[in-house]
């Protein structure tokens, strides 16, 4: 320690010198910085470094001689092979003679350096003058460096950093600290280093201003969208103790008007995002904070339920926070939970928002995770760098001077970096942690992503809907207008039609070459259109009575000779796909208005038709419409359609009895001990049944957070069902497979029931889903 020269910026403590270099070389993230340093004093700037071969613990020392040229200064106990010029090649060894001093000139191709032995200890330096002022006694005095530097170890490799100036922002680079010790790994995939920082009160450091608070957990990266730049938080106990800290910093004497909005606060941060920035607040009383804020607030507009204010003191964190917090543009502010969140602009509290609603947040990455894993949860300041946007961070902290641009660093391979300082009596711990990572996400690692998002003119009626392969969407406005959007969120043509579409949009094969086409009634019509917005020939079919029930599409033998069947009150009636009437189809009126769409039911090798009425009787037909089975029981029908389960037609009453009627017409009844909102649903061999919040798929369970669901629906992709509900309160899309398993990144965020079709990437889906009043979502899913 006697030898290390005054001024040093870094003092690296070695103990294994060749693994150190062979650790350095072999690092993927410390390679790229292969043109700072200190990196440039393990590779062809330090020459002499190499042809070192020390047996006991040593020192390299790095000092700054000016803003383009740094010095390094080697430190260890003499020995017979630390040092042996005779088996290095291009070199010469000059004896000098500097002020009494005996040194030795070692040039080594074309670099330079200086050495001499005092009292058993070997010292090089790549510069004469610090040489020549550690013989005279000018060494490192401070008493934080001493403290420091006699901290017991626990790797191999310690770096001691000078504090000087610490980048916690990119647009703030303040005194932060005096002195760090950080125990340094490095492997082939990652660079942690963990340690402890002193702060002195000889001149103001910005460490200082956590002293007598407790740190706090960290909780932007549940905040955090997963695609930002960088995020920052500070924690605390005592807001008005941190306030006045930070005003003495700043020099200011006079003290500030509090608003009470930072009262029930615990931890305040900034967020980087491509388009913009946002300033957050984690309330512990959400309710205090929103009273705090409602002096300051008007309210702009509403986005997927949430509300975004405008706020009328734009620069109240700069004037409260800074350095922490530098800017001036905190102009709308929006609450998700326990955040209140201020941004720069709406366009930055929508991202925000589909973030969070989507959990396509931070805190839901495999790559945080893992670099969470060597951090504490609670710390006083976190300072986060995303997306290998933290070349500079990192050689800032170690000192590092760079020859070239740090726009030539690439750092991809590398998503998180993380700088964690957490207060503690007279130090604070300090944490950098580093890992190489290509996984992007951990509750979205089939990857979920918001595919688009499309405005209409008015609000959107009913569910969008997916139409085809690859995402595109079909949905009606209130205005009665359709719409057909492209899978990359483009209007492509819109249709005014008379009223709002019956039921779901069915999409058949008229022409049977693949090319399908749209099948849906309103009140008055029948239409079959194509992907071009055009009428199929014969169609639209226009009727002066009321069409009752949404259309349904019978295809007995799968090979395209459609049967379009339309009901109105107690007729039904029958229309092929050249939009003639089915003449063969000899079913009379019914008794009774009919209750639901006619249902075609196929058992073994015969084909049903059930016609339910509203007076409870079930009509089970062949093709023709004659009476195939005889049901002499009444049913009193509930929503829920007749279906088919082992050979039996099936009946979901109101009562919440079970029916079941075999070929025979013979019935048994099951009560169902569920509740007022029992949903019953299939699809070929898996069933799905919803009762308050327990969806069971074949059986097994799932069950869901309190709330009201959307019916159960099923979707057979890829050879895979589906199941989705949508909890319509809290607007959360869930989407299950037949094991009963949430699907990796749902819930996300959607006001409607979900539909579902095939997407372009293999082994995926796509979801539509309605958002905000007038916005179509559609999900990616891999």
């Amino acid at each position: 320690m006697d030898f290390v020269p005054e001024n040093a910026a870094v003092v690296l403590k070695i103990s294994n010198w060749e693994g150190l270099q062979a650790d350095i070389k072999n690092n993927s993230l410390l390679s790229e910085f292969d043109k700072t340093i200190p990196y440039l004093f393990f590779s062809e700037e330090a020459p002499l470094l190499k042809n070192l071969h020390p047996n006991s613990p040593s020192l390299l020392s790095i000092n700054k001689v000016n803003d383009s040229l740094s010095a390094y200064t080697f430190i260890s106990k003499q020995a017979a092979t630390l040092f042996q010029p005779d088996s290095i090649k291009n070199k010469t060894v000059e004896t000098l003679q500097i002020d009494k001093q005996s040194i030795q000139r070692i040039t080594i191709g074309k670099k330079t350096a200086f050495a001499t032995v005092v009292d058993s200890i070997f010292v090089a330096s790549s510069s004469q003058q610090i040489l020549m002022d550690i013989l005279k006694g000018k060494t490192e005095k401070q008493e934080a460096f001493k403290k420091v530097f006699q901290l017991p170890n626990t790797s191999e490799f310690t770096a001691l950093l000078r504090g000087n100036k610490v980048a916690i922002t990119d647009s703030s680079n303040v005194d932060f600290t005096s002195w760090s010790a950080l125990d340094i790994s490095i492997k082939p995939e990652s660079f942690v280093a963990t340690g402890i920082t002193l702060a002195t009160d000889s001149i103001p450091q910005l460490l200082n201003i956590f002293e007598g608070q407790v740190p706090q957990q960290n909780n932007l990266a549940a905040l955090a969208p997963m695609d930002a730049i960088g995020a920052m938080s500070f924690t605390f106990d005592d807001a008005e103790n941190l306030q006045n800290k930070l005003r003495g910093f700043r020099g200011e004497k006079a003290g500030a008007k509090t608003t009470g909005i930072f009262d029930s606060t615990s931890e305040i941060g900034t967020i980087d995002l491509k388009s913009g920035s946002a300033i957050f607040i984690k309330s512990i009383d959400a309710s205090l904070t929103s009273d705090a804020l409602a002096r300051y607030v008007t309210t702009e507009n509403s986005f997927r339920d949430v509300e975004i204010k405008s706020f009328s003191e734009p620069v109240l964190f700069q004037k409260t926070f800074s350095p922490l917090i530098n800017s001036q543009k905190a102009n709308y502010v929006f609450q998700l939970e326990n955040f209140f969140v201020f941004t720069d602009t709406e366009a930055s509290a929508q991202e925000i928002i589909v973030s969070f609603q989507n959990n396509t947040t931070l805190i839901n990455t495999t790559f945080f995770e893992n670099t969470a894993s060597n951090l504490s949860a609670a710390s006083s300041l976190l300072v986060l760098k995303m997306r290998g946007n933290f070349a500079k961070t990192i050689a800032g902290f170690f000192n590092a001077n760079s020859r070239n641009s740090f726009n030539n660093i690439s750092l991809t391979n590398y998503p998180l970096a993380a700088l964690q300082f957490s207060f503690d009596r007279n130090f604070a711990h300090v944490t950098l942690s580093c890992k190489e990572g290509k996984t992007e996400t951990k509750s979205i690692s089939s990857a979920v992503s918001e595919k688009f998002n499309t405005n209409l003119e008015n609000t959107v009626l009913g569910n969008p809907q997916i139409i085809g392969d690859g995402g595109n969407v079909a949905v009606q406005d209130v205005s009665n207008k359709l719409y057909y959007i492209s899978e990359s969120g483009k209007i492509l043509w819109t249709r005014n039609l008379d009223s709002p579409i019956l039921g779901q949009i069915i999409e058949v094969d008229i022409a049977n070459n693949g090319k399908k086409q749209m099948a849906f009634a309103t009140k008055s019509t029948v239409f079959i259109i194509d992907r071009n917005g055009k009428d199929v020939k014969s169609f639209p079919i226009n009727f002066k009575d009321e069409i009752t029930k949404p259309l349904a599409v019978f295809d007995y033998d799968n090979n395209g000779k459609y049967r379009f069947v339309v009901v109105q009150g107690k007729e039904v009636l029958l229309y092929n796909k050249d939009g003639k009437i089915v003449k063969g189809f000899k079913f009379p009126k019914a008794k009774s208005n009919i209750a639901q769409s006619p249902v075609h039911i196929r058992m073994g090798n015969k084909d049903y038709i059930l016609i339910a009425e509203e007076n409870g009787t079930l009509n089970i037909l062949s093709r023709i419409g004659k009476p195939r089975v005889s049901v002499s029981k009444k049913f009193n029908f509930s929503e829920i359609p007749v279906t088919a389960e082992d050979n039996t037609f099936v009946v979901i009453t109101k009562e919440n009895t079970k029916e079941r009627i075999a070929e025979d017409g013979k019935v048994s009844s099951q009560k169902l001990n569920v509740g007022i909102g029992y949903w019953f649903a299939i699809n070929g061999n898996t069933k799905a049944t919803l009762d308050n919040n327990l969806l069971r798929i074949d059986g097994k369970l799932a069950e869901l957070p309190i709330g009201l669901y959307s019916k159960p629906k099923l979707f057979e992709i890829n050879r895979k069902v589906y199941v989705t509900t949508t909890e319509t309160q809290e607007n959360k899309v869930y989407v299950f497979d037949t094991n009963a398993n949430l699907i990796n990144g749902f819930p996300v965020y959607g006001t409607s029931e979900a539909s579902m079709g095939k997407s372009s990437s293999r082994n995926g889906f796509n979801l539509s889903v309605k958002g905000d009043s007038k916005d179509v979502i559609v999900y990616d899913v891999n």
